[in-house]
């Protein structure tokens, strides 16, 4: 936590890398932790459109200086990004040249459940 005035920035961090280093009242927030330790996972931010911190769906858009939430976690591609659901994820050859490429018949079941459900279903 750098004190007041030494940086410009909020906060910063590397991206696959073990520094994260935070402004002043930045170092106390949830959310800005979360997002310098999603550079250092080796995430980038998560853009919407032309908007560098636009897609606001997970960890990755931009921070909340807030102390309590909001409650976000990193969106579906940044978990996929990390492998962390591998075990229970399935690839899928969208626009092959069989009729059943384009098909799933699966259970699917969310990231809140992954622990209660076994390696036979399919996280979304």
């Amino acid at each position: 936590c750098l004190p007041p005035g030494v940086t410009t920035s909020i906060a910063y961090a590397y991206i696959d890398h073990w520094m994260s280093v935070y402004s002043n009242e930045w170092c106390n927030y949830p959310t800005s932790q979360m997002h310098e330790l999603g550079h250092n996972f080796g995430f980038d931010h998560s853009n919407e459109g032309t908007q560098e911190y636009g897609d606001v769906s997970g960890m990755m858009g931009s921070s909340d200086g807030q102390d309590e939430g909001p409650m976000k976690c990193f969106n579906a591609a940044k978990s996929w990004q990390t492998g962390w659901f591998s075990d229970k994820s399935i690839n899928m050859n969208i626009g092959g040249s069989e009729a059943t490429d384009n098909c799933l018949e699966t259970d699917i079941t969310g990231q809140a459940d992954y622990v209660a459900v076994d390696t036979t279903q399919t996280i979304l």
